[in-house]
């Protein structure tokens, strides 16, 4: 693989040093041909050399590191960003499919991501819809889209279209409003990765729903729950507890 030319944009000098050393020393498919403390610089960097890879601070000062895809229409770059955001937003990156790096960065973190960066130029697939979501996700104060690895690129779906997620073996059937999409994530996956949201839970071993899309919830011959389109899906025994206290808590029951 050809190498990747990057630069840093960082406003502290230091942060700046830790990520041009990280890949002077272990990421020889990584290029830092120039660093930029703020976005303005960065564009500048940008527009005068091609760059593939961008390893980008949000918290800088005059504007933050979103501010950056404003001046492009159709990003033709890779973005890592780094940052010291809370737990939330820290989800809002993974639920986008953003690779990100938490401060302070460390080093199999950072190859894991420049791992997803080659993938991604190998396979010449943008991150524009993935910036997108997650920026929308961010400002929305709650986790709205979802990237799902459909295929050979990321589907993003609104979570509030989503009625269940079905385990299919290493795979995972999406069942949604429009339709149902597979994806070769197991289904703990998305268990893991919606474990603080509010609206799915994990009903049965092969099933991961969307409690506010619910139509009835029956204890009558098996504990199941039913869905407008009169899918009836089974409430493990186990489960059983453990669901009617999440949908108090939630006010749903």
């Amino acid at each position: 693989m050809k190498t990747i030319k990057a630069i840093v944009v960082d406003d502290e000098e230091n942060a700046r040093l830790i990520i041009k050393n990280f890949i002077a020393d272990y990421c020889p498919t990584v290029e830092i041909i120039d660093e930029a403390e703020d976005v303005k610089s960065a564009v500048k960097l940008i527009n005068k050399n091609q760059i593939d890879l961008v390893f980008l601070d949000i918290e800088m000062p005059n504007e933050n590191g979103f501010a950056l895809f404003d001046y492009f229409n159709k990003p033709t770059f890779e973005t890592i960003f780094c940052t010291a955001y809370s737990e939330y937003a820290i989800k809002a990156f993974e639920v986008s499919a953003t690779d990100y790096l938490l401060k302070p960065i460390g080093l199999i973190k950072l190859k894991e991501a420049i791992e997803k960066v080659e993938s991604k130029l190998a396979n010449k697939n943008s991150n524009s819809d993935n910036i997108a979501a997650l920026k929308e996700n961010l400002v929305e104060k709650e986790i709205k889209k979802i990237g799902i690895l459909i295929g050979d690129g990321i589907v993003f779906m609104d979570l509030n279209d989503i009625l269940y997620f079905e385990a299919e073996g290493s795979y995972t059937t999406i069942h949604h409003k429009n339709g149902t999409d597979l994806t070769v994530k197991k289904i703990k996956h998305f268990e893991d990765l919606l474990a603080n949201d509010k609206r799915f839970f994990r009903i049965h071993r092969s099933y991961l729903i969307n409690v506010s899309l619910i139509k009835k919830y029956s204890k009558k011959d098996g504990l199941s729950v039913t869905y407008d389109d009169r899918t009836l899906l089974p409430i493990s025994r186990e489960k059983k507890e453990e669901f009617e206290e999440f949908m108090q808590l939630n006010n749903i029951l």
